[in-house]
């Protein structure tokens, strides 16, 4: 009896020793394993692999379903199969392109101040420029990393414009004049106290006071109560009619008779603004 129970505790130490040799065999062979792993840095995540000897990264990245495109940066030869404790590192890079349009402000290369007629006004000659520019953008798993501008246009555009003050010389408006409507006229003048205009001049067809500004036009052709501007000449208001004023015909307000004679049966530009309750 005792020597059979010598003989089971005794088997039971072997079976103990053996079974801890086994455990620590595998933990040292997982320890191993471990150590000899791979890691592939995909953004945020990252794959342990184990490497072999003749599978190539490509392979690899194909079994861990990582896609690629032609733009991305990979650390290690994908035709390679990977070391040891090796860190590949995968970028994915992104392009998108965009348009920004800059608007460079007008700028006054010339000007001409107009002070005689019922207000101030400053007729401007400048440019006026628009920058176009195509920018690529490269973005780094998601992020901006660089961008290029790839084109880039500039139109400029020369006009004429007419600013408008108020009586505290403040600018009220700015008309552009080259999408005013525009008419060849002929004109004439005309001035207080001129016997051949309607009541000698002195008040106009809307009961405003005649003085230079004030401008007699067929209302067929341009409406009563309409901004004008005359190069050479200046601001004026439709205020006026006149029988001889039929079609394609001005009469000028101005001051005297003196005034009068430079516009007889003048051809000019007639630059129509808009409609306004006041001059």
């Amino acid at each position: 009896m005792k020597k059979t129970k010598f003989i089971v505790v005794n088997f039971l130490k072997l079976f103990s020793v053996a079974f801890g040799i086994l455990v620590l065999s595998k933990c040292l062979t997982l320890i191993s394993s471990m150590r000899t792993w791979s890691y592939i840095i995909v953004g945020k995540t990252i794959y342990t692999v184990l490497p072999f000897e003749k599978i190539s990264l490509k392979t690899i990245l194909e079994k861990y379903n990582i896609l690629l495109s032609n733009s991305d940066i990979i650390s290690h030869d994908i035709s390679k199969p990977l070391s040891p404790l090796e860190e590949v590192k995968v970028t994915h890079v992104t392009k998108k392109r965009r348009n920004f349009v800059i608007n460079i402000s007008f700028k006054v290369i010339w000007n001409m101040k107009y002070n005689l007629n019922l207000r101030k006004v400053e007729l401007q000659k400048g440019i006026e420029k628009n920058v176009t520019k195509t920018v690529e953008e490269i973005f780094h798993d998601g992020d901006l990393y660089d961008s290029n501008v790839i084109n880039k246009n500039i139109t400029t555009r020369k006009y004429y414009r007419l600013v408008l003050f108020n009586s505290n010389n403040a600018v009220e408006k700015i008309y552009d004049l080259s999408k005013a409507k525009k008419m060849k006229m002929i004109a004439t003048a005309y001035y207080p106290g001129d016997p051949l205009a309607w009541r000698d001049g002195k008040i106009t067809f809307l009961g405003y006071k005649m003085q230079r500004g004030m401008v007699a036009v067929d209302p067929k052709v341009i409406p009563l109560k309409t901004r004008l501007f005359i190069p050479g000449y200046g601001y004026g208001y439709a205020s006026d009619t006149g029988g001889l004023i039929k079609g394609k015909r001005v009469d000028l307000g101005v001051n005297s008779v003196e005034e009068e004679k430079p516009w007889m049966f003048k051809n000019v530009m007639v630059y129509i603004l808009e409609k306004s309750e006041k001059y």
